[in-house]
């Protein structure tokens, strides 16, 4: 069934391994996810996706057994559809290399998730996802697409 992106602030934090919580980036889904991803096709290029600068100050590096934190705080009520929602965000790892981690479906990136075929209310932070640190990255260095549809 055809999806439609749902409006909202993703966000994403540093959670250390004694607890600390430290803000990285948000970003509004209609910015940072151009298109959507209806169907869990991205329906734009590259080239239309924002730019999220390496974020390397020296409390936001996600180091060993950090988690990376995502949330999700829907501009309306909606139920999503983990399936159909689609990530492509950008990491600079310690030796300048670059990668991208994907959708908040892909148990070979995320370990942890909660965004699944559920109903949010308006205006609630929800975590999303979460990803156990193994080796040291920043989080950006590239464009980044993040889309979290309904399940329409």
């Amino acid at each position: 069934m055809v999806s439609a992106q749902l409006d909202g602030i993703l966000k994403f934090y540093r959670i250390t391994p004694t607890g600390s919580k430290v803000f990285l980036f948000a970003g509004n889904l209609k910015e940072i996810g151009p298109s959507g991803s209806s169907e869990g096709v991205i329906a734009s290029t590259p080239d239309k996706w924002v730019t999220l600068p390496a974020i390397t100050a020296q409390n936001k590096v996600l180091r060993v057994n950090d988690k990376l934190h995502v949330t999700f705080t829907p501009a309306s009520a909606g139920t999503t559809d983990a399936s159909d929602s689609q990530f492509s965000i950008p990491i600079t790892r310690q030796d300048g290399s670059r990668d991208s981690l994907g959708g908040p479906d892909d148990s070979t990136v995320w370990d942890v998730f909660v965004l699944g075929d559920v109903a949010l209310i308006a205006n609630r932070e929800y975590p999303c996802c979460e990803k156990t640190i193994r080796q040291p990255f920043a989080l950006g260095g590239g464009k980044i697409f993040t889309s979290i549809e309904n399940d329409a």
